[in-house]
């Protein structure tokens, strides 16, 4: 794993340097702290992510109903049970008495038409002529089918009207779970993506899980169980958790600025994060890095400098680095390793590199004398992009400017009625309330914990 991901860290450089402006005659450098990971998140896979509620189940409507009396407001908080609103039944019994009457019909004419098959059987058996009797036939075939049609018919109206029986009992619709109203749409509308917006939503109380999207390009990363590494973005405060669920059903398209208009786009996926411990210190909404955990915050020596090997020519002859020299130039920089660690595809240096120096991808191109361009996490502005960066692993421009998705209490993608019961088990479920308080929910993917 980790292994994997320092080779997804050297795409993202690679992509870092070619959009630094490279020209003739410079050369882009990084900090090797921020390469190896001293005192920052390093270049380990990280993912954008957002504090969210531990569970959420989106309640639709009976569209065939009309809402008589709503009995909750957004922010109420309610128990699994409570009524959430009430239906006008007055439309609903008229429908009941015109499906039985519909049915007394379909009985009645039911009965003429079995009598018209025995009428036109008797005549069939009476008759000796060879013409009559072949049409007595035809016309024997006609009423048997009829009979059938009408039979299938009866059949239809009874499941009507058993429907309709059952959304008579009883007006009122329960919540199905403990947690509070974060929205009612009594007049309908749809979400950023075009998608109809549930009737009302409840999202489960008394602890987080945190969200995040993995791309096409990195999918293999992350699988269900891994543990990681949840990273706060404005101060050194962690937690760990492990991968939940992913959502493979509902892919997002994003667009990247590298690629013509095929390769540019790709799909991500919606994937959920089960913490371990309550989530002390973590706010709803709140926004956070992930990262697979392969150890990095267990390491004994926090100031050890462990080198990816690709940063290194001839390490198994006379090892060396592109590095920017005290005048802001290229240079080749001898090293002295450590033994290869192969889990980690690193070095450890023992010699010739510190923290503070800056060293470049080898590239055919890297000359020794080049002028060095910085990059780290000191001198990356995100405002000379207005205000987008490319998350770590993420593969979608986040706008430090402006609140991801949810922060501002809209709606998250692809986050329908996702719930986490104590078993461990995630259902993405939606979940449509039926009167009598019969719920009818459709699950397109179900992840056993």
């Amino acid at each position: 794993m980790k292994k994997a991901a320092f080779v997804l860290a050297l795409v993202m450089l690679m992509t870092c340097m070619a959009g630094c402006g490279k020209v003739e005659g410079e050369a882009s450098v990084q900090s090797v702290s921020m390469i190896c990971g001293l005192g920052s998140v390093g270049l380990a896979d990280r993912f954008a992510g957002i504090v969210s509620p531990l569970g959420e189940t989106k309640i639709k409507k009976d569209d065939s109903m009309a809402v008589s009396d709503i009995r909750v407001k957004v922010g109420d908080t309610v128990k699994e049970g409570d009524v959430l609103f009430t239906y006008d039944l007055s439309e609903a019994r008229s429908n009941l008495e015109m499906a039985q009457l519909e049915l007394e019909q379909l009985n009645a004419t039911l009965e003429d038409q079995k009598a018209e098959v025995d009428r036109i059987q008797k005549l069939m058996d009476e008759t000796y002529d060879d013409a009559t009797k072949r049409q007595y036939s035809l016309d024997l075939r006609t009423a048997k089918v009829s009979v059938l049609t009408t039979q299938g018919n009866i059949a239809t109206k009874k499941k009507d009207i058993e429907k309709l029986k059952t959304s008579t009992k009883n007006a009122a619709v329960t919540s199905p779970v403990n947690g509070e109203v974060q929205s009612i749409n009594a007049d309908g509308g749809t979400d950023n993506n075009g998608n109809a917006l549930p009737f009302m939503t409840v999202v489960e109380t008394g602890g987080f899980r945190v969200k995040g999207y993995v791309n096409e390009n990195n999918a293999s990363v992350l699988t269900q169980g891994t543990a990681v590494v949840i990273r706060s973005r404005v101060s050194d405060q962690t937690w760990k958790g492990s991968i939940d669920s992913i959502d493979w059903n509902n892919a997002q398209q994003t667009r990247s600025d590298y690629g013509d208009s095929d390769t540019a786009m790709s799909s991500k996926y919606p994937f959920y994060v089960k913490l371990e411990g309550k989530g002390d210190g973590l706010l709803m909404g709140q926004h956070v890095y992930i990262e697979p955990d392969y150890g990095q915050e267990d390491e004994t020596d926090a100031n050890a400098i462990n080198l990816p090997s690709y940063f290194i020519n001839d390490a198994d002859g006379s090892p060396w680095v592109w590095a920017k020299n005290s005048k802001d130039k290229l240079e080749k920089r001898n090293l002295k390793l450590g033994e290869y660690n192969g889990e980690t595809d690193t070095y450890p240096v023992l010699d010739g590199l510190t923290a503070e120096d800056y060293i470049a991808f080898p590239d055919d191109s890297l000359k020794a004398g080049m002028a060095c361009i910085t990059y780290d996490d000191a001198t990356f502005d995100p405002g000379t992009s207005g205000g987008e960066v490319y998350p770590e692993g993420g593969g979608e421009k986040i706008d430090e400017n402006v609140p991801m998705d949810g922060m501002d209490g809209g709606d998250i993608p692809a986050e329908d009625g996702v719930v986490t019961d104590d078993g461990g088990s995630v259902t993405n479920s939606t979940v449509t309330v039926l009167p009598g308080g019969m719920a009818e929910a459709t699950a397109p993917a179900i992840v056993e914990g």
